[in-house]
């Protein structure tokens, strides 16, 4: 590898604040689509146009996540500290991880909400602080059920670059987002509106739904200049048992798996190494011997080079349950990794030094995507969030 592709300076590029997309393309399927081939050529279109440009041997696979109102604004809230010190404070909190009835939360002010200080909403409903963890603060809410709470006083979490209104918030979700826990959107499939599947579903254009929940992990900034020792933080992936056969039966027929969002990209990454780690945990022996020879074959093929010490980093915790497993996963996917299941990727476009762009670049070659980012800035294409996007065909993905 070069060296050049770990430091974190060389992920910059200079983006005009007029190519912010504030708001998305209506309908959505009419953004722009930056396709860029196996010899790194491009190729102007549009979303909609996928329905010509797909077919019945592309698989896309999509994330289903749906997000939360994590956003919790503090406007003259009373805090009640430790100390006995009462205090009226502006603020903001910003849930990005529910654990049971807890709250994992980034904070504006660490010293008015440390451990032991209470946020009274009213005299009935509080916040209390319990503890730092690795990245933030850990709340206990008292005094309504957690759902309803943030549904009264949170709002969605439209990333701090895009001028926040109430209208907005009904575009950052997408139409078939499922299983709520997720504070972000997987922005890549908002493009995707119902008319579009439908049009795939017309000509019989294969798709497939998975979860990850959208947390820091996908959205915290990387500082550290030598980007391998960026801590990647976990996010909780819900993987269907079926999900290995499903993989291999694709595989089998020789189909291209489309993986539309970075999320989506982590999430089937991660399945080599949560295989992996499976085949080495006895607990999970009852679940392996309902997979078959033939698909135990493929995955065995598949996995027989995975780092052993990886493969426990990677996976943080795993539970199982009746039809699934709940992964959190801490796969962090920059130049020099090996891509072992995707064959493509439909993306937008993403912030300079992030994580995301660490991503494509391990998809398509570093220089290869900050040229690529050029030439989209310079076409008008816009970007983040509620921008336009990009298909990548890279030879990188290729097995």
């Amino acid at each position: 590898m070069n060296h050049e592709d770990f430091l974190l300076e060389n992920y910059n590029y200079t983006l005009p604040e007029d190519q912010i997309a504030q708001v998305p393309t209506l309908p959505e399927h009419q953004a722009k689509l930056l396709i860029v081939d196996e010899k790194n050529q491009y190729q102007n279109t549009t979303f909609r146009e996928l329905q010509n440009l797909l077919s019945k041997d592309d698989l896309l696979l999509f994330n289903q996540t749906k997000v939360f109102k994590a956003r919790i604004p503090l406007k003259k809230v009373r805090i009640l500290r430790r100390s006995g010190e009462e205090r009226i404070v502006d603020g903001e909190i910003f849930i990005y991880r529910l654990q049971d009835d807890k709250l994992e939360c980034l904070v504006s002010d660490d010293k008015n909400f440390k451990p032991g200080a209470k946020i009274f909403f009213n005299d009935h409903l509080i916040l209390e602080s319990l503890e730092y963890t690795e990245q933030g603060i850990l709340f206990s809410l008292e005094g309504m059920e957690l759902f309803d709470f943030l549904e009264q006083y949170g709002e969605m979490p439209l990333p701090p670059y895009i001028t926040y209104t109430k209208e907005k918030e009904q575009r950052y979700q997408t139409y078939f987002a499922e299983n709520i826990w997720s504070a972000a959107a997987p922005t890549a499939s908002l493009h995707f509106t119902k008319e579009l599947l439908e049009k795939f579903n017309e000509k019989q254009i294969p798709y497939h739904f998975f979860t990850l929940h959208v947390g820091l992990g996908t959205f915290k900034p990387v500082y550290v200049e030598d980007i391998r020792k960026h801590p990647i933080h976990q996010e909780t992936m819900l993987v269907e048992k079926k999900v290995f056969e499903i993989i291999y039966q694709r595989k089998k027929e020789k189909k291209n798996l489309i993986a539309v969002g970075t999320t989506m990209v982590r999430f089937l990454e991660t399945l080599p190494y949560l295989r992996w780690y499976l085949s080495f945990h006895s607990d999970f022996s009852s679940f392996l011997e309902t997979i078959s020879p033939e698909v135990k074959e493929f995955w065995n093929e598949l996995t027989k080079e995975i780092d052993e010490e990886k493969a426990h980093t990677y996976i943080f915790s795993l539970k199982e349950q009746e039809s699934f497993f709940s992964v959190e996963t801490k796969l962090f996917i920059y130049p020099g990794f090996q891509f072992r299941i995707i064959d493509q990727i439909i993306t937008n476009f993403h912030l300079p030094k992030s994580s995301l762009l660490m991503l494509v670049s391990a998809a398509m070659g570093r220089e290869n995507a900050l040229q690529c980012y050029q030439y989209a800035i310079e076409q008008g294409y816009k970007f983040y969030s509620f921008g336009d996007g990009m298909w990548i065909k890279s030879k990188n993905l290729k097995k």
